[in-house]
C-alpha cells in the first residue's frame, strides 16, 4: 500500500480523526492510531487490518495474550503492551460504570455485567467469592482459584475463612467456562449442592452460583425455583 502520507489527506485516519471526531474512525483505523508505524513496506493500516483478520474480529482481539499479538508482524513488546493495555482499561471501565451505579441490588444479572467482560477474556477458569454484609451490600471480592475444570483445587475451608474473617453473611460464587457455553458440567453440579447445603449448615447461605460463558449466564439458583 505505500505510505499513509501517500493517502488522500482525509483517507489518514490521524488526520480523519482530527477534524470528525474518533467516533467516526472504523476499528482498523483506530488501531492504525495505536500502532502508529509500520516497517519497511507495509504501513500502520495495513497491520491493523492483518490484525482484524488474524483474530477473526475485534472481540477476539481484545481477548488476546500479549505473546499472541506478537506473532503478527509489525506488532512488537511496545505495540503488543499498548494494545493489551487499551482493552484492559476498557474492562476496567465497564466494571467500574456497574460499580457506581448508586442503590444498585446485588443479584445474578448485576453480577453477571459487572464480571462479563473480565471473565469473558480469560483463558482459564476463574472462581470467584462475593462476600455481602447483613444488609446484601458487597464488602469482599475475591478470585479463590484459577486453573482448569477438571483440575480444581479449591475447599469449602477457603471459602469459610474468607466469610468468617470478612464477617460475611451472605455469599454468591461466580466462576467461567472458557470459550464455551455456560452450561453446567456434572462437577459443577455436585459441588454447588453440597455447597447449598453446607452453607446452611454454618448459617451463612450462598445466595447463587452463577457460571458465565461465551454468551451469558447459569444461575444455580434460577433453577431451584
Amino acid at each position: 500500500m505505500g505510505k499513509i502520507k501517500e493517502l488522500p489527506k482525509l483517507d489518514r485516519p490521524r488526520e480523519k480523526a482530527l477534524r470528525y471526531g474518533v467516533n467516526t474512525l472504523s476499528d482498523i483505523e483506530l488501531l492504525t492510531l495505536l500502532i502508529s508505524s509500520g516497517y519497511q513496506g507495509v504501513n500502520a493500516l495495513e497491520i491493523a487490518t492483518n490484525l482484524i483478520s488474524e483474530f477473526n474480529g475485534l472481540y477476539n482481539l481484545s481477548k488476546a495474550e500479549i505473546f499472541e499479538l506478537e506473532k503478527v508482524k509489525g506488532i512488537k513488546d511496545a505495540k503488543a503492551l499498548n494494545l493489551s493495555a487499551i482493552f484492559e482499561l476498557h474492562k476496567r471501565l465497564l466494571t467500574k460504570e456497574t460499580e457506581n451505579v448508586e442503590n444498585v441490588e446485588v443479584n445474578a444479572e448485576y453480577l453477571y455485567n459487572k464480571y462479563k467482560t473480565t471473565l469473558k477474556s480469560k483463558h482459564q477458569e476463574h472462581l470467584i467469592l462475593i462476600i455481602l454484609n447483613q444488609s446484601r451490600k458487597v464488602i469482599h471480592e475475591k478470585t479463590l482459584y484459577v486453573g482448569t475444570e477438571k483440575n480444581m483445587c479449591y475447599s469449602y475451608r477457603d471459602i469459610w475463612r474468607e466469610l468468617y474473617n470478612h464477617h460475611g453473611q451472605y455469599f454468591y460464587l461466580i466462576h467461567n467456562h472458557p470459550n464455551s457455553s455456560c452450561e453446567p458440567s456434572r462437577e459443577d453440579k455436585i459441588f454447588t449442592s453440597e455447597l447449598f447445603l453446607e452453607s446452611r449448615r454454618v448459617n451463612i447461605p450462598m445466595i447463587d452460583h452463577l457460571i458465565i460463558g461465551e454468551n451469558g449466564y447459569f444461575s444455580f439458583k434460577a433453577i431451584k425455583k
